[in-house]
């Protein structure tokens, strides 16, 4: 028998598949170094992603990437921005992944235009976009808009969003998880591939389990490695779909005066939300940092506090005026 969809509430009651390909043998000796630097294989993807369109635009200018000056990297980013309408804090990113490229493929031709960015300080003045935490509230009410729609995958993903604010973990780590990392009895979940490239151990709670449990009898693929989170096709969701999902439904409830118009709230507001609620809750800031998989204790005080001490320090200020 389906589970109750309102088990997943917390209160009872664009972008096209890059199809570019670039050189292979530039690509196998960035993805080779990349590995040997023991980089996480969800950070590689979404390098090799980019370095795809870099790779696309030089064959576009008939040069290879050693062969380029620094006119031809200066119209590269004019490409991105003008035809790609790449904004320029991804275009930083861009900059960040070329700089890297260059290094590994002992290539000296970017460093003159890295220098030249530097001096006109071309990728420094963009602003730095915060977001803010979640509520309990907040996060309800967008899992009630999201199960308005008609949407055939509207449960997997109001099951995903459940999941990740359950578990406090990042999205590409829930992702990425597979039938081989789950104790789909106790609820006890394996994460692999992280940012701190250490294994931890998660957990959801009852309702989201059963949820769950219901959800991946209708999976393609059951297979120790395939995906627990898939598509109509068996294949991984992947994380730009979710945070469309959720971005859309959070600005529908802001249009709607239903969310605070002035928060920025975006999917990793869910896992800066649960560590605030966990801390709320009285749990062990000790045993927080090791869920959440932070490396020290002072980044989990950060990031748990960033909003509250913003709020107190603007107090403070206010009654000095």
């Amino acid at each position: 028998m389906k589970p109750d969809i309102q088990l997943l509430y917390l209160k009872r009651s664009k972008e096209d598949t890059e199809k570019e390909q670039g050189d292979n043998k530039w690509l196998t000796k960035f993805i080779e170094e990349r590995l040997f630097d023991n980089i996480a294989e969800t950070t590689i993807k979404s390098d090799v992603k980019r370095l795809n369109i870099f790779l696309n635009y030089c064959k576009r200018i008939n040069k290879e990437p050693d062969q380029l000056t620094k006119s031809d990297f200066i119209k590269f980013f004019n490409y991105l921005e003008t035809e790609r309408k790449i904004s320029i804090n991804t275009q930083d990113k861009y900059h960040k992944l070329l700089k890297v490229f260059y290094r590994l493929m002992r290539l000296n031709n970017y460093r003159e235009f890295a220098e030249e960015c530097k001096e006109r300080k071309r990728f420094t003045r963009y602003e730095k976009k915060h977001y803010d935490l979640i509520t309990e509230s907040e996060l309800d009410k967008i899992l009630r808009e999201i199960g308005k729609s008609t949407s055939r995958t509207k449960e997997r993903d109001i099951l995903i969003i459940r999941f990740l604010w359950d578990t406090g973990a990042r999205a590409s780590e829930v992702l990425n998880l597979t039938y081989k990392d789950c104790d789909l009895k106790k609820g006890i979940f394996r994460l692999r591939n992280t940012k701190g490239k250490e294994e931890r151990l998660v957990v959801c709670r009852d309702d989201t389990l059963q949820f769950l449990n219901w959800h991946i009898r209708y999976n393609i693929k059951q297979e120790d490695d395939d995906p627990i989170f898939q598509t109509n096709y068996g294949k991984k969701v992947t994380k730009d779909w979710i945070s469309k999902i959720f971005r859309k439904a959070v600005k529908k409830l802001q249009n709607e005066g239903k969310l605070p118009k002035n928060k920025r709230i975006v999917l990793h507001s869910l896992r800066h939300g649960r560590i605030v609620k966990m801390l709320e809750d009285g749990i062990n800031i000790e045993l927080i940092k090791e869920y959440v998989g932070h490396k020290n204790i002072e980044t989990t005080l950060i990031y748990a506090h960033a909003s509250e001490r913003m709020k107190k320090s603007l107090e403070d200020i206010r009654r000095k005026l």
